[in-house]
C-alpha cells in the first residue's frame, strides 16, 4: 500500500462522511475506519510477500523453469538463450520510482566486482509491467545501469507465466494511468545449465551479493 493509495482511501471515506450531518462522533469513526482499512491492505500485501519468500525457501525444485519472453529488439527469448553462463535475474518495472533502480544499481556493481575477479555472469531484468514496458523501452532502461544487462518483457500472459515459474509476487496498486506495481524484491542466480542456484533479498549489499554469488560460482560443478 503506497502513501498515495492510503490517502485515496481516506479521501473517499471523508467524502462519503460529508454527505451526512457532520459531528465529532462521525468524524472519529471515519478516522478509525480509514486507519483500519489502510492497516488491513498493508497487512495483506506483507502476507503475500512473506508467502512468496516462504515458497522460495521450500526448495530449488519449485523455482525456475521454461519461459517465453521478448528481448529489447522484440525477438523471442527463452531460458535456453541464457545457457552456458551464470545469470542473475531481477523482476521489476521501468516506472518504478526507487526500489528497482536501487536494486539494479546493486546488481550492476556486483556484476562488475565479479567480472573483475574473473567470474562471468549475465545480468537480466524482466519487466512485470508489459502494459507499459515495451521491448524498446526496457532495452533503453537497462542500459542506464549496465551495458551487459539484458531487458526482457512479453505479453501479459507470458510475463505472468515467467513470474509464476520464479514464484514472483506482483500486483498493481490501483487502476489509474500512473499506477505503481507492488512486487517481491529478489534476485535469482541461475547456473550455466539453466537450473536455479540461490536467491538474494533486498538486505544484501552489492559487496555481499558479489561475495555470495562468487562463492556459488566457485563451488558449482557442471
Amino acid at each position: 500500500m503506497t502513501v498515495r493509495s492510503s490517502r485515496s482511501i481516506s479521501v473517499r471515506l471523508l467524502t462519503a462522511a460529508r454527505l451526512k450531518p457532520v459531528n465529532f462522533a462521525s468524524l472519529g469513526l471515519t478516522g478509525i475506519t480509514a486507519a483500519g482499512l489502510v492497516y488491513y491492505y498493508q497487512y495483506l500485501k506483507e502476507q503475500k510477500l512473506k508467502d512468496a519468500t516462504k515458497t522460495l525457501s521450500a526448495g530449488k525444485a519449485a523455482i525456475g523453469g521454461p519461459f517465453n519472453l521478448a528481448d529489447g529488439d522484440g525477438n523471442a527469448f527463452t531460458e535456453e538463450d541464457l545457457l552456458g553462463d551464470f545469470a542473475l535475474l531481477y523482476f521489476g518495472f521501468t516506472f518504478c520510482p526507487d526500489i528497482c533502480p536501487d536494486e539494479l544499481e546493486k546488481m550492476a556493481k556486483a556484476v562488475n566486482s565479479l567480472e573483475q575477479a574473473g567470474k562471468s555472469i549475465q545480468p537480466v531484468f524482466i519487466s512485470i509491467d508489459p502494459e507499459r514496458d515495451s521491448p524498446k523501452q526496457v532495452k533503453q532502461y537497462v542500459k542506464e545501469f549496465h551495458p551487459k544487462m539484458l531487458g526482457l518483457t512479453g505479453t501479459i500472459q507470458q510475463v505472468k507465466d515467467a513470474a509464476k515459474a520464479y514464484r514472483v509476487y506482483f500486483t498493481k496498486t490501483d487502476d489509474s494511468k500512473d499506477y505503481l506495481v507492488d512486487h517481491s524484491i529478489i534476485m535469482y542466480l541461475i547456473d550455466p545449465k539453466g537450473s536455479f542456484v540461490s536467491f538474494y533479498g533486498k538486505n544484501y549489499t552489492a559487496d555481499q551479493l558479489a561475495t555470495a554469488i562468487g562463492s556459488q560460482i566457485e563451488n558449482w560443478k557442471a
